[in-house]
Parts: C-alpha cells; sequence; structure tokens
C-alpha cells in the first residue's frame, strides 16, 4: 500500500522550486548616459581682463541671439598649433620674402608656443616642413623659402607690371586653404599665419567688406572674403594675414607720462603750489599700436580684405616686422571657452556667435 505524499512536504519541494527560478533570473539593471555636445572656441580678451582668474559664469555666449551655456573655461598657454602659409598666388615675391625672413628671425619664439608646420601653395598647397618643435629646423626652412623668393622678386622687378589675381582666382585660393584646413583638426588652439596680400579693390567694394552683415553675390569680394573667413572661424583657426613690409613702421608714438597727463586735465590756474603726488603707473604693456604706420594699416583700403579674413577669428593683420613679437607674446594670454550645443542634427548653415563678458 502506498502513501501519498503529505500535503507539508508538497509545499515544500514548491516553494524551493520558485526560490530556485527566483535565483537564476537576476532582477535587470537599466543605466542612461547623458552625452552633452560642446563647442570649444579660442577668445582674445583686453590686457586688463586675461590675467584675471574667470570662471564660466564670467562670459556670455550667444548663438544667432540665443543664449548658451558657458561649461569651462581656460588661459590658451599649453601648446598651440602653428600654421605658415605662404601662398605664391596671393602673395608677391617680395612680400614672401619679408615675411619670410621676419618668420625665420623668430624661429625660436615660435616653437615655445607649440609645434610649427610650413606649408606654400603655389597654386596648390605643399608641405615644406613637417610640424615641429626644433627651431633650427623651422629658421633652414624659412630661410630656404625666403632666399627663393628673393630670387623670384628680382627677376619680377626687370619684367612688366604683373597683374593681381582675379577674385575667382582669389576665391580657388581660399578654397584650397580651407579644404587644406579641413584635413587638419589638430586639438587645442590653433594658429594661421597667412601670408599673402590684400586685392586692390575700388571705394565701394571696400566699404561692402568692412561691413560684415553683406555678403552680396558669389562673385564679389565681399561674399569671398567674408565666407572664407566664417569658416576659418568655424575651424577655430585664429588667422593673422602676414603682408609684410619693406619700409619702416613710421614715427612711434611717446607715451604720455602722468606728469604730462595731469598738467593738460588740470584747469589753469594762478595759486598752483605743485603739482600733487601720483601713484606711479606699471610700465606699460607691448601693443601692436605703438607706432602710426601700425595705425595707418588699420585703415588702409588694401588691406581690408585681409582685415575681414582676420576679424570673426580674434585675429589680426601684420603688415610691420616689430608688431611680430607683440602677437607672438599675446597668444598665450587668449582663452579657450566651451559652450554647450544643442542635440540636434546640423544643418549646414553658419551660424552667428557672439561671446561676451557679464562684469
Amino acid at each position: 500500500m502506498r502513501r501519498q505524499p503529505s500535503l507539508c512536504f508538497a509545499a515544500a519541494i514548491l516553494a524551493l522550486a520558485f526560490a530556485h527560478r527566483a535565483a537564476a533570473q537576476r532582477p535587470e539593471t537599466f543605466s542612461e548616459s547623458v552625452v552633452v555636445r560642446e563647442r570649444e572656441i579660442v577668445v582674445d580678451l583686453p590686457d586688463n581682463i586675461a590675467g584675471k582668474r574667470l570662471a564660466p559664469q564670467d562670459f556670455r555666449v550667444l548663438v544667432d541671439g540665443q543664449p548658451r551655456e558657458v561649461t569651462r573655461v581656460e588661459p590658451a598657454a599649453e601648446e598651440w598649433t602653428i600654421l605658415l602659409y605662404f601662398d605664391a598666388v596671393l602673395a608677391r615675391p617680395g612680400t614672401t620674402f619679408y615675411s619670410g625672413l621676419a618668420l625665420a628671425n623668430r624661429a625660436r619664439e615660435l616653437a615655445r608656443l607649440g609645434t610649427v608646420e610650413i606649408t606654400a601653395a603655389g597654386p596648390d598647397p605643399q608641405d615644406l616642413l613637417a610640424p615641429t618643435r626644433e627651431a633650427r629646423r623651422i629658421k633652414l626652412a624659412l630661410t630656404d623659402l625666403s632666399a627663393a623668393a628673393r630670387v623670384e622678386r628680382d627677376r619680377s622687378a626687370a619684367r612688366p607690371k604683373v597683374t593681381e589675381p582675379s577674385i575667382p582666382q582669389i576665391g580657388r585660393q581660399l578654397d584650397k586653404l580651407l579644404a587644406f584646413l579641413a584635413a587638419r583638426r589638430p586639438s587645442g588652439p590653433r594658429t594661421l599665419f597667412l601670408v599673402a596680400d590684400g586685392p586692390d579693390l575700388p571705394p565701394e567694394q571696400v566699404a561692402l567688406i568692412e561691413n560684415e552683415d553683406v555678403l552680396g553675390s558669389k562673385d564679389t569680394p565681399a561674399f569671398v572674403f567674408h565666407q572664407a573667413a566664417r569658416l576659418l572661424a568655424a575651424s577655430g583657426w585664429v588667422t593673422i594675414p602676414v603682408p609684410l613690409r619693406k619700409e619702416g613702421p613710421g614715427i612711434e608714438i611717446p607715451l604720455q607720462s602722468d606728469i604730462e597727463r595731469f598738467r593738460q586735465g588740470a584747469a589753469p590756474s594762478d595759486h598752483q603750489n605743485g603739482v600733487p603726488p601720483i601713484v606711479p603707473s606699471r610700465p606699460p604693456k607691448p601693443t601692436t599700436l605703438s607706432f602710426s604706420g601700425v595705425i595707418d594699416l588699420l585703415v588702409e583700403p588694401k588691406t581690408a580684405a585681409l582685415r575681414a579674413l582676420a576679424r570673426p577669428t580674434a585675429g589680426t593683420v601684420i603688415g610691420f616686422e616689430s608688431q611680430l613679437d607683440a602677437v607672438l607674446g599675446a597668444l598665450p594670454r587668449r582663452w579657450r571657452l566651451w559652450f554647450t550645443e544643442p542635440d540636434a542634427a546640423a544643418d549646414g548653415r553658419l551660424h552667428r556667435l557672439a561671446v561676451t563678458l557679464r562684469a
């Protein structure tokens, strides 16, 4: 006679089965990561601000008028990528000679800032010097380039007057430059020294180029240079056109002393018992505006196109060798800034960016 298992024993087996199944099926876990899209830019601050300790909340960024959150900021004092780009179509041989020689004399300062590479376009760009920090190699490459340009300059002096490149030719050279830069995406801050001459334009075209809001048709100088400048800015290149001149920089502008400034501002009186004590001022910092010729360069019509290339990228035009030292010394005082971008597909358009200080 078989005995049926008791109800208590059957319930124990059933509970054990459920416990085994629960141990085999671990509870599911869910994880989620938040990706923040950022855009990096380099900004040039006034001398009295650049050396201070700044935080993200000190900056205000607008893209097409819409505010963006600034996530982090830091001085651009780390290694720079420096590209020396000589365009034989846009620059006369004399410009290439003087510019190359001036840069060669500052090979050590360039190497101290970061890696330096040299490219010559005539008309297609070709690498002359791979990225390096050896001042000797930089100086040698620039000296050879300047020597060849000097020979070409002397030959062209005996020829009939050479016509300047047309606007379509200039546009093609700038397109080649942009395509060349598009294949190079170095990390960190980067600057482009573009050795080129500005075109000689009629006054109405100069007025259009000076107006950043006017693009015009694709065949106009305003469109060619404004579009190239915006693409250079979008690529993060601080653009410094270098049409170095042979002539001197002009008369040095004397700095007024504290006493002279006080006397000019004081009202005349018959009861002056002497000049009141004045706290001595700090020695002036190097400036690119210490010569009258540099001020003339900022308003010269022939450099209007080059100024349009430099302005959106926080760059400057170097027309005199005396400017180079101040510009190279100011690069590490720039700031890198990151701000958020919306998580949306790229629309293929260039957007207007404005950066200001809140204080």
